[in-house]
């Protein structure tokens, strides 16, 4: 079978590297544009359970290819604040990897067993002729995918542009940090979102997100993520803390959530963020990248009919991410309004809120209530 592949992310290589594996005589291609955006893949990954399995699968000697010079923290806990107030969650065991190193390994699991890449940028007036060149074309361009734009109405596509804006930072101080971090700290501009991830102790991968108007307000308004760092430090070192943010020289941007219907049309199939994008609140990441390359590889190496292996693999993945897609969209519109919501909350809830998101919005409970503390990254 003759493969290309749209995409060098984690989805596009985890297919490519495992089928390859256990399909030597494939031909499969990996077209991937060099210098293309953060926002398909950020500056780190949380690696849990179920990535640590579908790695281990692609090479069981994984952990040491990966951390070739020294493990990062193990990460079990998770650690929330709002401006007066912390609490400490367990966190299902992970550990952080930055994506450099992730998309390194990957590439050189898949060069080894004989994938070829060729760095060139595929333009939406190829794919036509790519789908006439291949056997099966994997679309794993991430969020931004021009397979998605250009097959919109045959895959049923639907995007949620969201009123947030993230970028993205690295934290490094003198202070120990090895649990996962979720900030809510609130501010005359509206409430700004802290999430990150332990690189090593001394150093995080970090998302600033906050509402569109949060970020044109007062000392925000017209500023850069570079150019906002010394204010966003002040307000999120109140609660006992130590923010140094780094620049990456990335500008802010705007969420978006995708989800399709159908996620192949005749022998084009989405994986990763190209068929779903999920709120980092939904704590899939990664993992949906994964999931979607090794079920959809699975479903080729077990089905010779190429057209009902597609069609297994988004029956499969749909019911997967069916809940998963409905949480992220719930999340994601609760902080839409996060502003508004501590506005109408005692100082002393925000935490709760925060930890329970729209299930304390319904509960009608005091802060004396029992806080929701499943917590699922």
């Amino acid at each position: 079978m003759k493969i290309s592949i749209v995409g060098g992310g984690p989805a596009g290589l985890y297919f490519a590297a495992y089928l390859k594996k256990f399909k030597p005589d494939y031909d499969i291609t990996v077209f991937e544009a060099q210098h293309e955006s953060m926002n398909a893949y950020g500056l780190g990954y949380t690696l849990q359970k179920l990535d640590t399995i579908l790695l281990e699968r692609l090479d069981s000697d994984f952990y040491q290819h990966l951390f070739c010079e020294k493990a990062t923290p193990i990460i079990t806990q998770a650690l929330f604040k709002t401006n007066f107030q912390s609490r400490t969650l367990p966190f299902s065991e992970g550990f952080s990897v930055a994506r450099h190193d992730l998309i390194r390994y990957l590439k050189d699991t898949a060069i080894t067993k004989g994938v070829k890449f060729i760095n060139r940028k595929i333009l939406p007036e190829e794919l036509p002729r790519l789908k006439v060149d291949f056997d099966l074309v994997i679309a794993a361009d991430g969020i931004s995918s021009i397979a998605r734009k250009l097959f919109k109405k045959e895959l049923q596509v639907k995007e949620h542009k969201a009123k947030l804006k993230f970028s993205w930072f690295t934290n490094k101080t003198s202070q120990e940090r090895t649990e996962a971090c979720f900030y809510a700290f609130n501010s005359e501009e509206g409430v700004t979102l802290l999430t990150s991830y332990p690189l090593t102790k001394h150093k995080q991968v970090v998302v600033i997100e906050m509402t569109d108007k949060c970020l044109n307000s007062g000392e925000l308004k017209g500023k850069t993520p570079t150019q906002a760092i010394p204010y966003l430090n002040k307000l999120l070192s109140e609660n006992e803390d130590e923010i140094d943010l780094l620049p990456e020289n990335l500008p802010w941007y705007t969420f978006k959530m995708n989800t399709a219907e159908k996620l192949y049309s005749d022998n084009l199939v989405l994986i990763g963020d190209a068929a779903y994008s999920f709120h980092y609140s939904a704590g899939q990441g990664v993992t949906t990248s994964f999931s979607m390359a090794y079920t959809l590889a699975q479903c080729i190496l077990k089905n010779t009919d190429l057209a009902f292996a597609l069609s297994h693999y988004n029956h499969s993945v749909r019911l997967l991410l069916a809940e998963p897609a409905k949480k992220s969209l719930r999340d994601m519109h609760w902080f839409e309004n996060i502003d508004q919501h501590f506005k109408d909350t005692d100082k002393h809830e925000w935490l709760d809120i925060f930890l329970q998101k729209d299930e304390y919005l319904n509960s009608n409970t005091s802060t004396t209530s029992k806080c929701h503390t499943r917590i699922c990254r």
